[in-house]
């Protein structure tokens, strides 16, 4: 327990990403954080907190408010935490629902730097040859903000509590097998395929894992938001 907290505060970006270290340390379920021991191990992490800049702080501190808030509600009986405002678990879901878009901005952040390492071993000669192509080749930044887009105009109608079961590698695997057979396929269709915000973050990796592994690409059209993935087989 002792080297699962021995951290610095200053070698996080913020409390989600220092919440997203304890979840990983403990090899929790994100989709399933257990709010109490999280909570606790969270406080603990930020014992030191006078032995750094108090501004920087501010965030952890908010945020382990907010924690012993949401274990506190988790505690209480169900129709006194009802009386009290929003369902708890619904509150745990929101709550889930941050850190789960946090890894996944943090995963493409992690995706585009190793992108950009691995660019500046090339060296790129200067052309003035253009050739004809059908589309331009999508920007990761760009379709990232395309597809949170995408994914703040679907509307749950109904909010369901439940453990999602979705699973990355397997989404992977599913989607190649898609591909094989679609050839290729405009992002609004893959959005509108998820029953979930959190099944279309997973989504949005496995395409981010197949553009790695060079089984499909992306473009983008001059005119068109839209990206179109396609497959490369």
């Amino acid at each position: 327990m002792k080297d699962l907290l021995d951290i610095k505060l200053s070698n996080f970006e913020g409390p989600l990403d220092l919440l997203l270290h304890l979840i990983y340390k403990n090899e929790l379920d994100l989709y399933d954080i257990p709010i109490s021991l999280i909570a606790d191990q969270f406080i603990e992490s930020i014992k030191g907190i006078d032995e750094v800049d108090m501004e920087a702080a501010a965030d952890f501190i908010q945020m382990a408010s907010y924690l012993i808030y949401l274990k506190s509600k988790m505690l209480l009986p169900h129709q006194v935490a009802l009386d009290e405002g929003m369902d708890p678990e619904e509150e745990k879901f929101l709550f889930t629902q941050r850190l789960i878009e946090y890894s996944f901005y943090k995963d493409v952040a992690n995706y585009l730097k190793e992108k950009e390492f691995f660019s500046q071993r090339y060296i790129v000669r200067n052309s003035e040859i253009h050739l004809p192509i059908e589309g331009l080749k999508g920007d990761l930044y760009k379709l990232a903000s395309s597809f949170y887009r995408l994914i703040d105009r679907e509307k749950e109608k109904i909010v369901t509590i439940m453990k999602d079961t979705i699973d990355l590698e397997e989404t992977v695997e599913n989607l190649r097998e898609f591909f094989k057979d679609e050839k290729e396929v405009f992002w609004d269709r893959l959005i509108n395929m998820c029953n979930s915000r959190r099944e279309m973050v997973v989504y949005f990796l496995a395409v981010l894992e197949l553009v790695k592994q060079k089984i499909v690409d992306i473009f983008q059209s001059e005119n068109f938001e839209n990206f179109l993935v396609r497959y490369n087989g």
